[in-house]
């Protein structure tokens, strides 16, 4: 099965696939007598994210990113009532934000792309200019997709969580290492809480935990 470690090194993985797929279509181009202001206009006229995603074949981290989300929810202890609506609904609410990670990194690449041939940049020293770009132009990719499968597995436990008590108590589970964050520890060293004792900590803390990319997360206590 998928995991989150997993979604983001085929992510970062395939960033490096589609440049030197790029790469190779470019050169192929050249091959063929094409000018650069041929070349230009070709990438130009092109639908860059459909063959970002197909031509380039992205497709399969998006489908991991999304198997990933599957993994998630087969883990988690139910201990709420939830939907298969709500549950659909999480989940295309995270194929519509790992798409548009993809649109955002597939336009930064088609930008750089044009910026850099039309420089006289070939090969590793375009390849270059395209990452650099992407790495200013793009949130860390490790951390947003990091984030949004965090968020997402909060997400369902908030919907399990919805129609509980107040007094419902929840624990917070996940590594307790040098990694974690102040809040984080303090949550792990905590009794069990409520979610208003939860937000009294952290006003967000029931449904993003500790922020950025957390590892962590709330269960029922009575689950455990």
């Amino acid at each position: 099965m998928a995991t989150i470690d997993q979604a983001i090194n085929s992510y970062e993985s395939n960033i490096e696939s589609a440049l030197d797929g790029f790469q190779s279509d470019i050169e192929g181009l050249e091959e063929e007598g094409l000018s650069t202001a041929e070349i230009l206009g070709i990438i130009a006229a092109i639908d860059f994210t459909s063959y970002f995603i197909e031509e380039l074949r992205f497709s399969t981290s998006i489908n991991t990113f999304m198997a990933t989300t599957e993994t998630i929810l087969s883990d988690l202890p139910m201990f709420g009532v939830t939907s298969e609506v709500q549950l659909v609904a999480l989940q295309n609410l995270q194929r519509q934000g790992i798409e548009g990670v993809t649109r955002s990194v597939a336009n930064t690449m088609q930008n750089a792309m044009v910026s850099g041939i039309s420089s006289g940049l070939k090969g590793d020293q375009l390849k270059n200019a395209i990452r650099a770009s992407i790495k200013t132009n793009v949130p860390r990719v490790e951390n947003v997709i990091g984030t949004m499968l965090g968020d997402y597995r909060r997400s369902v436990v908030s919907v399990m969580a919805m129609d509980l008590p107040e007094d419902t108590l929840y624990e917070y589970v996940g590594p307790d290492d040098e990694k974690n964050r102040p809040v984080c520890r303090t949550f792990l060293a905590n009794d069990p809480l409520t979610r208003e004792e939860i937000r009294a900590v952290k006003s967000d803390g029931f449904e993003h935990a500790g922020g950025v990319r957390c590892r962590h997360y709330w269960k029922n206590a009575k689950s455990i």
